[in-house]
């Protein structure tokens, strides 16, 4: 029997979250419609809210940081296997462009909805939620949709800043 290289097993666990990801999300599609799509949205950006938590309390994020978002996910692209840039980073405002994403054959061979993307990466903003609550995160592109790349824009939003 041939040994797995890391490699391998990074590549072959990818097809399995992506699977999981396009199984759940068009179950609820199909079982519930928007209402359902808009439910685990919400569902996965709690859990991005608990993992981004998680992320600030070990270290690899700061509150307050939006840049730190992106040292984050790209600390951790040798494991899943996102190719990633910044395209802008200030105090208020982050914006990351994937050009590779280790999901999107799979999400296709699955049959899943174009928007997939939508409702799955209400993770990040919940990661981004736990180094500013008042950050929203909105996918201006996405590979998904057709578009070449996938643009990830954090921002803050002064209006939902307690004073």
């Amino acid at each position: 029997m041939a040994k797995l290289s890391a490699e391998s097993v990074r590549k072959e666990n990818m097809i399995t979250l992506a699977s999981a990801h396009a199984v759940y999300i068009e179950t609820a599609r199909r079982l519930a419609g928007q209402k359902g799509l808009e439910a685990v949205g919400e569902a996965n950006r709690l859990h991005g809210l608990e993992l981004g938590e998680e992320a600030v309390r070990a270290g690899y994020m700061r509150k307050g940081d939006l840049h730190s978002l992106f040292e984050m996910f790209d600390g951790s692209s040798p494991y899943f296997g996102f190719e990633l840039s910044v395209i802008k980073s200030s105090d208020d405002v982050l914006e990351m462009k994937v050009t590779y994403c280790p999901w999107i054959e799979t999400f296709k061979k699955k049959g899943a909805g174009k928007d997939i993307c939508t409702w799955l990466c209400k993770m990040d903003e919940g990661i981004g939620q736990a180094v500013d609550p008042t950050v929203r995160m909105t996918l201006l592109k996405c590979m998904m949709r057709g578009d070449e790349f996938c643009i990830y824009r954090w921002e803050k939003h002064a209006d939902d800043r307690k004073t």
